[in-house]
């Protein structure tokens, strides 16, 4: 029997609290967030890329990247060990592009190094204190990236956290994909928002080489296979000095996974860093998925014990409150037609992540090289 005091209801409860301040006091901010910023055209920027075998979708970026409309930039691209003709390519473009600025990482095989070192040597390398992160696979929504971006750092802000959304392209793998990186995007920038800075991607990050090289992350974090940009971010952002900037015209998109096996194994890799999160945030972003766990869950079983009055008030909160939040959120950052999908592939995850977390301790993911 349905009581107020049984522990179903009190479990619900529960739930609908954590639920309601992520939703209202963190995803709200993004959802309902002024949806443009004045585009920066005077700070001066270094666009740094590190490059691996890169040659044909640097001749895709590249060309966009110079058409940006900005003063004062230029684009370093270190070519990290390619195995292609990358290099060749950056040398037979740098005379048509005057802000190019190519640096050469030669293979060693005394040593194996990761995406840090070429990271390192293109902050390093780079002409402007201001520096804005993506890689060669992404392509800039238009010519206000670098300018809209460059917005993020005003009022003596360090770090500014932007969206690189998937592309589209048919099949299972790019929707799961999108949805993924859209709902990982709407924490990260939503709890930023929040003053809970906690990480951003390299597909779209900004911050300053001063802050780069006074941090202690990018060396005590070498071993780890994954997660160099989200775990410096991690180390060193905070409520004061970091900005999001949402505006579609700083959109980033990157190429989509191209198959589902690909996604599952670098989704996997992911989980590695997670360990390494300040202990804070491993406890929200662990709150979180278990409160919608517990929701959903009771709501199955009150609907099956014909507790209803229980199965209503969840599934009124529920379409009253949680999904137009998290629709507003997702359209925001141009979910696409996601947003129909958002309650079944919410369920989907709500089952996917643990499998997967699971799996990554039975058997340990391979190392990027």
């Amino acid at each position: 029997m349905f009581t107020m005091w049984s522990v179903e209801f009190s479990l619900m409860a529960g739930a609908l609290v954590v639920l309601l301040f992520f939703h209202v006091f963190l995803f709200a901010r993004l959802a309902f967030a002024k949806p443009t910023v004045q585009p920066d055209r005077d700070l001066p920027v270094s666009v740094v890329i590190c490059a691996r075998s890169e040659a044909r979708t640097l001749e895709g970026i590249i060309p966009l990247l110079m058409q940006q409309d900005h003063k004062e930039f230029e684009v370093v691209v270190v070519n990290d060990r390619s195995e292609d003709d990358t290099w060749e390519v950056l040398q037979w473009m740098k005379p048509n592009y005057p802000r190019l600025r190519p640096v050469n990482i030669q293979a060693d095989e005394k040593f194996n190094y990761g995406k840090k070192l070429a990271l390192g040597v293109g902050v390093r390398a780079a002409k402007y204190p201001h520096v804005l992160l993506t890689d060669a696979d992404c392509l800039p929504a238009g010519r206000d990236w670098i300018s809209s971006m460059s917005a993020g750092f005003a009022k003596g802000k360090q770090i500014v956290i932007g969206h690189s959304p998937y592309a589209y392209q048919p099949g299972m793998a790019n929707v799961l994909e999108r949805y993924d990186g859209t709902m990982k995007a709407m924490q990260y920038m939503a709890f930023a928002m929040g003053g809970f800075p906690y990480m951003g991607v390299g597909r779209n990050l900004g911050y300053t080489g001063e802050l780069f090289f006074n941090a202690k992350g990018p060396q005590r974090h070498g071993h780890l296979m994954s997660g160099d940009d989200d775990l410096f971010i991690n180390e060193v952002a905070r409520a004061r000095n970091t900005g999001v900037v949402a505006d579609p015209r700083a959109f980033m998109t990157t190429r989509p996974t191209r198959d589902l096996a690909t996604w599952l194994r670098r989704k996997r890799r992911h989980y590695t860093t997670a360990a390494h999160y300040r202990f804070g945030h491993q406890v929200l972003l662990m709150l979180l998925p278990l409160a919608r766990t517990v929701f959903w869950a009771l709501l199955l079983w009150f609907m099956i014990r014909g507790q209803w009055r229980g199965f209503v008030v969840g599934l009124a909160v529920e379409l009253a409150v949680f999904l137009p939040i998290t629709v507003a959120a997702m359209r925001r950052l141009h979910a696409g037609m996601l947003v129909w999908l958002s309650i079944p592939l919410e369920w989907l995850f709500l089952l996917l992540d643990p499998l997967l977390y699971a799996s990554t301790i039975l058997v340990k993911p391979k190392r990027w090289k």
